[in-house]
């Protein structure tokens, strides 16, 4: 998907008139048995790849780490207040790590 693309999409379901790296459409159906489908990850790969660059990440571990961002949202974690945001960036360290990529957040008392 390119920016414009994601701008408006962002804007009609979000109201945000802005491009972004990604956005989560949740879903949360069973389909057949006991498997769930969440809901859906739209990725703006030029965004990621200008992200990657500006914040010396390699481009994988990037992809990575907004792929995990999405799916977390998907799950219902948000960062709407500092209290969530915390929360978040705490458990994309952790399974950033657990993949054997840097922590994209530093936090306190983490």
């Amino acid at each position: 998907m390119d920016e414009l693309e994601i701008k408006k999409l962002n804007f009609i379901y979000r109201n945000k008139n802005k491009p972004t790296n990604i956005l989560s459409f949740p879903v949360n159906k069973f389909i057949k048995i006991n498997h769930k489908l969440l809901g859906d990850l739209v990725l703006c790969k030029n965004i990621i790849e200008k992200e990657s660059l500006k914040y010396n990440k390699s481009l994988e571990s990037h992809w990575a780490h907004i792929t995990i961002h999405g799916i977390l949202h998907l799950l219902g974690y948000d960062h709407q207040n500092s209290k969530e945001a915390n929360i978040m960036e705490k458990i994309e360290n952790k399974i950033m790590l657990s993949l054997n990529y840097n922590k994209p957040y530093i936090l306190k008392n983490y």
